[in-house]
């Protein structure tokens, strides 16, 4: 049987970093708001551009939505290792 083995510290640093993607993701998004789409001149290719902004949009929202959801569940197993880590410990007579 082998070894079960928990990082907590890159776990952390991997629940922090999906914490700060809504901002790594909106960033762009909102250089893209900013634009004027008539700078591109046509209006086939405005019409693309704008509905390119909006599928974005709502891709974004999407992955926020999946990126918080998977920093919850991190956190929860992250507590749950330490529950078992700490009862473990007590158990073994080291509490």
């Amino acid at each position: 049987m082998g070894d079960l083995v928990m990082n907590d510290e890159f776990l952390a640093t991997v629940e922090g970093d999906l914490g700060q993607m809504k901002d790594r993701l909106y960033e762009p998004l909102d250089a893209i708001k900013r634009a004027d789409p008539s700078a591109v001149g046509e209006p086939e290719l405005i019409e693309k551009v704008e509905h390119f902004k909006d599928r974005w949009d709502h891709s974004i929202d999407q992955m926020c939505e999946a990126t918080g959801n998977a920093q919850e569940q991190l956190q929860k197993i992250r507590e749950g290792f330490a529950k078992v880590d700490a009862d473990l410990a007590a158990a073994l007579g080291g509490e």
